[in-house]
């Protein structure tokens, strides 16, 4: 059993050795395979000049472009109308959490009322993902930089 391993192993040895002296010899270039080429170097587009520049795409759909101040004011407007909802979203937590630290009413149970306040954070909590999902979208169809809406 040793023997065959051993047979095997050398084997491959060998078929590595061959492989190495069957590789393509990779070309070595001079100066003057350089000089020899140079008169031709302008069959090869090196000296080509580049096409015309592409045509400017069409502004947006309203005809303007808009710019860094009107996004700006436009992420303020959304964050005034999501800071009630904010708001409301850490009152919800507060109570969530006064809840939990009160014992329990019943013997093992969980508050049901703990479950209705955290459905109602989830879904809040939803509503403003959602506006400012929305929001980003829009600023990015219409090319806004991020650090414009921050």
């Amino acid at each position: 059993m040793l023997r065959c391993l051993l047979a095997l192993v050398c084997s491959g040895a060998a078929g590595a050795s061959a492989l190495d002296d069957d590789k393509k010899r990779v070309p070595l270039y001079t100066n003057e395979d350089l000089q020899r080429v140079s008169p031709y170097r302008d069959e090869t587009g090196g000296s080509s000049k580049p096409a015309a520049a592409p045509a400017p795409e069409p502004a947006s759909e309203r005809g303007r472009v808009r710019g860094e101040e009107y996004w700006r004011r436009e992420a303020e407007r959304l964050r005034d109308r999501l800071r009630p909802l904010r708001e409301r979203a850490s009152e919800l937590r507060f109570g969530i959490e006064e809840k939990r630290r009160q014992p329990p009413t019943r013997r093992g149970g969980v508050d049901p009322l703990i479950g209705a306040l955290e459905r109602r954070l989830r879904a809040l909590e939803e509503r403003i993902r959602e506006a400012e999902s929305r929001f980003e979208d829009r600023a990015r169809r219409e090319r806004a930089l991020p650090g414009w809406l921050r």
